[in-house]
């Protein structure tokens, strides 16, 4: 099958999620066109409407906040809701800015695509639900997010809790306010020099305060082999982030056999649950901080929960089931 896959660069994980299901298509067979487009057009991307689709091309496969500018006439088109950014559970985290533009702009970009599609796609059952409420439209089929199982997986030699050495903690995410980047330096504060934590970013964000607890590591800028290498490393993913469509820094935690403390809020107990982590209610520091420690502080408890994280992904987040589903949604389209 030729698809075209259009989209405007966002560099978020909405790119990375888009650039791997052109290649998992293109690995069986298909013909993918993928085409990335300046964030310039975010704000404008009725402008794309001429761009032409490849020679051919029998479907397409966009994102919500922009689809309707890439429909053309007599070629099925699917798009996929990857983080509904009308959640009301993001609001408080939002400039007035942001506000103003996502209820003037890009809620009728979201209504415009789903109305023009073929077929409305969800990475949660959370964002399906919350989308579906929000815009008043049919729930959108959820195709859970995924990764690479084989890329993101555990070290060749197995992690052990040494109780005479600092238990090594990971954050992967923007320094930001909904991602829950403000607590971080509270939780690493009360858990002390027993568990260091290390975080992607910069050391300089305003965000986690001037004075910062010394077991808090800047990893800066990585790269996928860094980054899978820093899971690795880690006995425990700290993710306290207030709201996400399916976070992809949860998936790839899991399939290198890293448990997850999260808090419970939105898609995360779609991921996490007793047996790959702890959930914790959002905000509460004093949770966090028993959650970690209980995760971490027995080796023979902590195996049980790195085994589990790992199957849960193979099981749940691997790149065969999401190829499989879009498939046989695509199979459907063009019938």
């Amino acid at each position: 099958m030729k698809i075209w896959l259009p989209y405007i660069k966002a560099g978020t994980g909405a790119d990375v999620s888009t650039q791997y299901l052109a290649a998992g298509l293109r690995a069986r067979g298909h013909c993918v066109h993928e085409q990335g487009f300046s964030r310039h057009y975010e704000f404008a991307p009725w402008l794309l409407k001429n761009v032409i689709p490849p020679q051919g091309c029998e479907a397409i496969i966009t994102n919500t906040w922009n689809g309707f500018a890439f429909a053309r006439p007599g070629i099925p088109m699917m798009t996929v809701d990857r983080l509904f950014v009308l959640d009301p559970t993001l609001e408080p985290y939002k400039s007035p800015a942001q506000r103003l533009y996502h209820r003037l702009f890009v809620q009728n970009f979201l209504k415009h695509s789903a109305r023009t599609a073929d077929r409305v796609v969800a990475v949660s059952a959370y964002t399906a639900d919350t989308f579906a409420q929000k815009l008043g439209l049919p729930r959108p089929k959820v195709i859970l997010n995924a990764v690479d199982t084989d890329f993101f997986s555990p070290p060749s030699q197995p992690r052990r809790i040494d109780p005479n050495q600092p238990r090594r903690l990971l954050y992967v995410g923007t320094l930001s306010r909904r991602k829950g980047a403000d607590l971080l330096a509270p939780i690493m504060r009360r858990l002390g020099d027993t568990y260091q934590l290390y975080y992607t970013g910069s050391a300089d964000a305003p965000i986690l305060g001037k004075n910062r607890p010394p077991n808090m590591h800047t990893l800066g800028r990585l790269n996928q082999d860094q980054m899978r290498e820093q899971y690795r490393q880690a006995y425990l993913l700290v993710f306290p982030s207030r709201g996400e469509g399916l976070a992809r820094a949860i998936m790839e935690a899991l399939a290198c056999g890293t448990p997850v403390v999260a808090a419970n809020i939105s898609s995360m107990p779609e991921a996490v649950d007793s047996q790959v982590g702890r959930l914790c209610p959002p905000d509460d520091v004093a949770a966090f901080v028993e959650a970690v420690t209980a995760v971490t502080e027995q080796d023979n408890i902590w195996q049980q929960y790195s085994s589990a994280a790992r199957q849960r992904a193979e099981e749940r987040f691997c790149l065969k089931r999401l190829l499989d589903e879009f498939e046989a949604l695509l199979a459907e389209m063009v019938q």
